[in-house]
């Protein structure tokens, strides 16, 4: 797929908007542009905040997928998986209307959003007690644990997640992309080391959940002080008279950017819960360990993604767009790359430490076009989200929702290949609707409507 702009986003500086020159000049105007973009909008401390978590987390998965086996991983990965949706799906985009709002110096959208989160939480939390004590009872004869009993434990952790990702996106939303990074650094640093301490004594796919969600509560304590320290270090006085309006344009805000989020993250994240279900442990540690290799290709795209959205609001409207053609284009070459580096990785770490895992590469080959259009589609949503076309991000979650749908009888009909083709046949659909959607919005005609 090849992903770029309409020309009306070039702006002076940028090769595509200048006319002939010599090859020589061309090379070093592209490099130059690339390294602005590389620059700009805090993309380096991003950049650090995804390879951290990403390398580390692809570290303990190579581990304990040779010292936990497909059962035990595939325990693990439900887990995970689980709770990372479960917290996603709650969240959705909350802190899109907060930072927006705070941005202009109203504060009210922050303490809406905050009862929002914390409801949430407890909602998850409660729910994943009610189902591990019924789980108790509840184990499947030959199994160490219960679909009830995991399920369980997994809402817990999303209820870890939803806090920590609230308290992380506003204060990166907010330009502290320093802090960001930091906070995320610290957390992973914490999983680091006490999933390495349980793999080193024990076997037990729970305990490195645990040590997993003890570094959760550490980032959300970081990102949470650092949060408190930048308000009271920017307090201004809110805006009065624009509390009820206030609220509706924060329900109307955050539910479009909700369903666009949330239509995101179930086709990320439910096709290993669809294979965990429906063709059991082994199946999805095999298609888990996939779908990790093929996650290494989005470290680079959501960093792009965070930096498109932050910058915004520091950036003019020709200077931004232009900014968002060299990303997009930019970002287009490293997926290639990426893609390519992943299929041999995948190759040598099947004849290697993970020669158990049969038919892994086969997987790793037909997620990873799917893997480059999310890329894509990472950059373009966050983008609409930026320029407030609600309708346009609330759409594309409907289609991904219902594109994912078809993960079921993929799975059903042709096992983890069906789920997979399934998977890249969803992301290209939507990598589509969404470059339509983003030259729509880029037109001329369309940013004076908006404005």
């Amino acid at each position: 797929m090849r992903a770029e702009l309409p020309s009306s986003t070039a702006v002076a500086g940028d090769p595509a908007a200048s006319g002939p020159a010599p090859a020589q000049a061309g090379l070093a105007s592209v490099l130059r542009g690339a390294l602005g973009t590389l620059r700009a909008g805090g993309f380096l401390d991003l950049l650090i905040a995804q390879v951290v978590p990403l390398g580390a987390t692809f570290l303990l998965t190579l581990v304990s997928a040779t010292l936990l086996g497909p059962e035990r991983r595939g325990v693990l990965t439900f887990l995970m998986t689980g709770a990372l949706l479960a917290g996603a799906l709650a969240y959705g985009s909350l802190h899109v209307p907060v930072v927006e709002a705070l941005r202009g110096g109203d504060r009210s959208t922050l303490r809406h959003g905050i009862r929002l989160v914390a409801g949430f939480a407890v909602t998850l939390a409660a729910t994943g007690v009610a189902l591990v004590l019924t789980g108790r009872g509840a184990e499947r004869v030959g199994s160490a644990h219960s679909d009830v009993l995991l399920t369980g434990w997994a809402l817990m952790g999303g209820s870890l997640v939803v806090c920590q990702l609230f308290a992380n996106r506003v204060l990166q939303g907010l330009g502290r992309d320093r802090g960001y990074q930091v906070t995320i650094v610290v957390q992973t640093l914490l999983y680091l080391v006490g999933a390495g301490v349980v793999l080193a004594t024990t076997r037990s796919p729970l305990l490195v959940y645990a040590a997993w969600a003890l570094s959760v509560v550490g980032g959300l304590a970081i990102a949470s002080t650092q949060l408190v320290r930048h308000l009271r270090a920017h307090a201004v006085d809110p805006p009065t008279g624009t509390g009820d309006w206030t609220w509706r344009r924060f329900l109307r805000s955050a539910t479009a950017n909700n369903v666009g989020s949330i239509g995101q993250m179930v086709m990320l994240r439910a096709d290993v819960l669809v294979v965990g279900v429906l063709l059991g442990p082994t199946a999805a540690g095999i298609y888990g360990i996939a779908l990790s290799l093929t996650e290494l290709a989005l470290i680079i795209p959501e960093a792009f993604a965070l930096s498109v959205f932050s910058s915004r609001a520091r950036m003019t409207d020709d200077r931004w767009e232009g900014q968002l053609g060299r990303t997009v284009r930019l970002n287009a070459g490293v997926g290639c790359i990426a893609a390519v580096g992943i299929a041999g990785a995948a190759v040598v770490l099947s004849l290697g430490p993970l020669s158990a895992y049969r038919g892994l590469v086969p997987l790793v080959l037909i997620v990873l076009p799917g893997a480059v259009f999310a890329g894509y589609s990472r950059v373009a949503l966050s983008a609409l989200q930026a320029l407030g076309r609600h309708a346009a991000v609330a759409a594309f979650g409907v289609l991904a929702l219902v594109l994912a749908a078809g993960y079921v009888p993929g799975a059903w009909l042709g096992g983890t290949t069906g789920t997979a083709v399934v998977s890249t046949v969803a992301y290209l659909v939507t990598a589509l609707y969404l470059r339509t959607s983003l030259r729509s919005a880029l037109r001329p005609s369309s940013r004076e409507e908006n404005r």
